[in-house]
């Protein structure tokens, strides 16, 4: 029974190795957050020859990470409607990573004046679409 309530106790605290699936300032200044970008930078550097625009190798670079941080005993968060935050698991995680993947490779291609109109509209849809019930 105890650990019962330890795990309940668990889903409602943030620990430092958390991910905390948001582009919002706030929440990306978040430590595990910082370590998850930390992560996809040396994951990058120990494969230079990877190519992010190609789909099958963005998810499995998206596999590799999200092994990383779960090996690291982080969790991927996403708030809920209510305000809390829940994990979200591996095939949620997947899909977040490959999509901030997918950003990275956009960003690069894009003139900076277009970039800041769409960021914002990423932002508003990406929240929507990841807030778990």
């Amino acid at each position: 029974m105890a650990n019962n309530d330890e795990n309940n106790d668990m889903l409602h605290r943030i620990c430092s190795n958390d991910v905390l699936c948001s582009t919002i300032p706030r929440y990306v200044n978040h430590v595990g957050n910082q370590d998850y970008a930390l992560a996809v930078a040396a994951y990058l550097l120990r494969h230079p020859r990877i190519n992010l625009a190609r789909v099958d190798e963005r998810v499995a670079a998206s596999r590799d990470i999200v092994g990383i941080i779960r090996y690291r005993r982080g969790r991927f968060l996403a708030k809920t409607r209510r305000g809390t935050w829940k994990e979200i698991g591996d095939e949620l995680a997947l899909r977040w990573v490959s999509r901030q993947l997918r950003r990275m490779v956009e960003h690069d291609a894009r003139p900076p004046e277009e970039e800041q109109e769409e960021e914002q509209e990423q932002n508003d849809e990406e929240e929507q679409n990841l807030v778990v019930a």
